[in-house]
């Protein structure tokens, strides 16, 4: 048994909840409803940017921050990354790869003129954590613009354009840059296999680097933001005894000591730090509930409303007297609300939700708690459609999410709340490996990756049946990336569990998807399975393209073209391989898209698909 703090959750009580107004979704309407990412203050407080898919594609758009109607900044065919306002505001920094290649180049909006310049003006070329330096004439990013996978720190002029090479990549890749408030010092983490993690500080006129915690083979140390006296740098970090993540505070000094700030039972991870006073904004996940709180140095919090569901970011006000949050949960979508810390009053700015579709027509999910085979407590959240009776008659999906190193939250998934209001129970477990739940949960599937796991999503089919609700013979699994691949581990290694599976961008062969993947992730999958060499008996006995035989349940794959984490050519070849043995099998291949479906016509399409696959072989009979 692995201990977390899930022994401690009680499960809700099961019951499928009366609703008059609850009816079947359609997806057309559903897929209409806006998604929000980043979010971001005009340097004058007027105004909030941020990404949102209203037209079918991520663009940039601003709104005014006291409320008002939304305007569009960007308008391109391609995702559109946010990053942030010049000093001076009168630019916006953002980046857009091409068809999801997550290659991107850097962009700035010029907020006068309205018009965009590409600054990198590179090609298969990855640029991340992208900062304006505090005079507002230059930025810095990590970036592989010397070996393909590595990112050392560039300076790039903005005037002339120069681009200069300030820290190598030698001690390990950098991330999560944070230049200190006057500008004479960059920190950042650094990192082998984007598992553990270091934090070091760059020193920008002597070019020396302070190593403030070295990487070791058990930690992760985030950098998250500076004190107002560039002094101290805030990390989020679980480099306790305990392995439980909490924010953290480092002195400027070699191999300094952690000052801990929100260390407690569950996970807490820093949000955004005032720019006014020694305040800070953190997040505690509780079992996939993200409580918001504001504290200051002395010790003093206070929760931000509404207290449940789930944080996508927030950011405090050029002035600190306010805090801009995008809020989601189970029954509703994400949205803007602006949090004004004096009155202590919440207001929402956006409604994502579109006419004919009000909370009433979603369901909240239900937090349950099951044992594993080796009694380990495994955190779930279960949909329970509205209006049903627990007569043993009812289809179910078990739901795992991507990852292994995430998490499925109390959140806004349009597509589970679809299939739930078609009449399918959905549970959605937080299988070892997930985050949330301590680091020895976490790194739990090192070298037992596709079984640990697998077995969880089992116990899951197990509690489904005791809920009485669930027809036994109509189960079936299907989930993206990691959820992709343990839906294939499933259907190969435990096929008579199963009446169908839905496998989104997944990995079926670990020893292709290394050889023909992102370099990025080949440090992960080395860290995570071992040598391919070495460990090859391992990498064979989880990789499902070998137990293809073994399938009996219907098959649908649906993949990117340009994906370079579960390359197309994993869904293409165990397509060919279950089609050997004789079992139904569909594929979809998206030529405009990456890991994962961002246009709005693939991301209905895929629904549709799935959602009449599912009917066709455990649906309503």
């Amino acid at each position: 048994m692995i201990p977390t703090p899930a022994a401690k959750l009680a499960s809700d009580s099961i019951t499928s909840p009366s609703s008059p107004a609850y009816r079947p979704l359609d997806i057309d309407t559903l897929y209409y409803t806006r998604s929000m990412f980043t979010l971001r203050w005009s340097v004058d407080g007027e105004h909030l940017y941020f990404e949102t898919n209203i037209t079918g594609r991520y663009n940039i758009w601003r709104v005014p921050s006291q409320g008002g109607w939304p305007v569009q900044l960007t308008v391109s065919d391609e995702r559109n990354d946010l990053a942030d306002p010049s000093p001076d505001g009168h630019h916006i920094l953002y980046s857009q790869d091409s068809q999801g290649d997550e290659k991107p180049n850097l962009y700035l909006l010029d907020l006068t003129e309205y018009t965009t310049k590409n600054i990198t003006r590179t090609q298969k070329i990855g640029h991340r954590d992208m900062k304006w330096n505090p005079d507002g004439r230059s930025l810095y990013y990590a970036a592989e613009r010397d070996i393909p996978g590595t990112y050392p720190i560039f300076h790039h002029d903005l005037a002339t354009g120069t681009v200069k090479k300030i820290i190598s990549s030698d001690t390990g890749d950098c991330e999560a840059l944070e230049p200190s408030p006057d500008g004479k010092k960059l920190a950042f983490s650094r990192t082998r296999n984007y598992q553990y993690t270091g934090v070091s500080v760059h020193d920008m006129e002597t070019g020396g680097e302070t190593v403030l915690a070295p990487i070791d083979d058990r930690s992760t140390s985030i950098v998250g933001g500076w004190t107002r006296d560039n002094k101290r740098v805030y990390v989020t970090s679980n480099a306790n005894d305990r392995g439980i993540e909490a924010v953290a505070l480092l002195d400027i000094k070699e191999n300094n000591e952690f000052q801990w700030l929100t260390l407690q039972d569950w996970d807490s991870s820093l949000v955004d730090v005032s720019p006014t006073e020694d305040k800070y904004a953190y997040v505690v996940n509780q079992a996939g509930n993200l409580h918001l709180y504001i504290r200051d140095l002395k010790g003093e919090h206070e929760e931000i409303p509404p207290g449940h569901g789930v944080i996508r970011a927030a950011k405090f006000s050029p002035d600190g007297k306010q805090l801009a949050i995008i809020h989601a949960s189970g029954d509703s979508p994400h949205d803007i609300w602006v949090y004004d810390l004096k009155a202590r009053a919440l207001k929402q700015i956006t409604y994502s939700l579109v006419g004919g579709l009000n909370q009433d027509n979603f369901i909240q999910p239900h937090l349950i708690v099951y044992s594993a085979q080796d009694q380990t407590p495994i955190s779930s959240f279960l949909y329970v459609p509205a209006n049903i009776k627990p007569d043993r008659s009812h289809p179910a999906i078990v739901y795992p999410h991507g990852g292994p190193q995430w998490q499925h939250f109390n959140s806004w998934y349009p597509n589970i709340q679809y299939l739930t209001s078609h009449g399918y129970l959905v549970i959605a477990p937080n299988y070892r490996g997930s985050t949330g739940f301590g680091r020895e949960y976490m790194e739990s599937l090192r070298k037992d990756a596709g079984r640990g796991d697998l077995n969880d999503l089992i116990a899951a089919v197990d509690y489904l049946k005791t809920t009485g609700y669930v027809d036994p013979k109509r189960i079936a699994i299907m989930g993206g990336s990691w959820g992709g691949y343990l839906t294939l581990m499933a259907l190969t290694k435990t096929p008579e569990i199963w009446g169908a599976g839905v496998s989104i961008v997944p990995l079926a062969n670990w020893f292709t998807a290394h050889e023909n993947e992102d370099p990025v992730l080949q440090k992960n999958d080395e860290w995570l399975m071992g040598n391919p060499i070495t460990d090859r008996e391992l990498w064979r006995d989880r990789s499902p393209i070998f137990f293809a035989d073994q399938i009996r349940a219907p098959l649908l794959l649906l993949a990117g073209q340009h994906d370079i984490r579960c390359p197309v050519e994993e869904t293409q070849q165990m397509a060919e391989a279950a089609r050997k043995n004789g079992v139904t099998v569909e594929v979809k291949i998206y030529e405009n898209e990456g890991h994962g479906f961002v246009r709005r016509e693939n991301e209905i399409d895929s629904i549709k698909r799935a959602a009449k696959f599912l009917d066709q072989h455990v649906g309503q009979q």
